[in-house]
């Protein structure tokens, strides 16, 4: 089964009932947008572009809409289910802004993704190669599925080359979605991105003979998926 929701990720996550869903693997847009337009009072370019998102929110906002989509994604996970929530640090004037709203949620486990190369080659800092994958599970004594036999990578650091292709400006690579799914969803088990993008974790959940729900807001990211998965 694979169901992709074209609408506002908050509102069609409300639409889901309780305690139905084994995993969650997902990547919000990281409000990048609005940093390199802070960093002068001039003319500016989005350096990330999606269809129909700027990516361009006041910190207070953007942390506002990412926390009230946790607690939606908590609330319908099954109490052995997992919320992966990728998501990396801002490097801005000398600073570094990384998500710390995340550490209000109950985490098993941070991930340190390495995706091996840059698209900064600035001088200021060491060479930025990584994000972060925040496990989350459903309350503080929930003790999510997992099974480490089935995964490809067992250690807490995961050398996986960024997705080259550019169809999206922000695509997951198959393998590290395929760990995920593979170490922590139970056979036919379902699987949700509420930030659907290319559909990337829906081609893996259903490689993997698992349901799937995908939503996005961009009508044509929802048809790239289409194409993706019933081509």
């Amino acid at each position: 089964m694979e169901v992709l929701l074209h609408g506002d990720s908050l509102e069609e996550l409300k639409r889901i009932k309780s305690n139905t869903i084994d995993l969650v693997v997902t990547s919000p847009p990281y409000n990048k947008n609005y940093w390199t337009r802070n960093r002068s009072m001039g003319t500016w370019k989005r350096i990330i572009e999606y269809d129909s998102f700027h990516d361009c929110m006041k910190p207070e906002e953007y942390i506002k809409q990412q926390k009230d989509i946790l607690n939606e994604l908590i609330r319908i996970i099954k109490p052995t289910g997992s919320i992966f929530y990728n998501h990396m640090d801002i490097l801005h004037k000398n600073n570094t802004i990384h998500p710390s709203y995340v550490y209000d949620y109950n985490i098993k486990q941070v991930i340190v993704w390495d995706r091996g190369n840059t698209p900064s080659l600035t001088k200021e800092y060491f060479f930025k190669t990584t994000e972060w994958i925040f496990w989350i599970k459903k309350n503080w004594d929930a003790s999510p599925y997992f099974n480490k036999s089935k995964a490809i990578h067992k250690k807490n650091i995961w050398r996986i080359n960024k997705e080259k292709d550019q169809s999206h400006p922000a695509p997951f690579p198959e393998e590290l979605v395929d760990n995920i799914i593979k170490s922590c969803c139970p056979e036919g088990g379902t699987v949700l991105d509420c930030y659907n993008g290319s559909g990337t974790t829906a081609v893996v959940a259903k490689k993997n003979n698992m349901d799937y729900i995908g939503i996005d807001i961009s009508e044509q990211y929802i048809q790239m998926t289409k194409d993706r998965l019933w081509k």
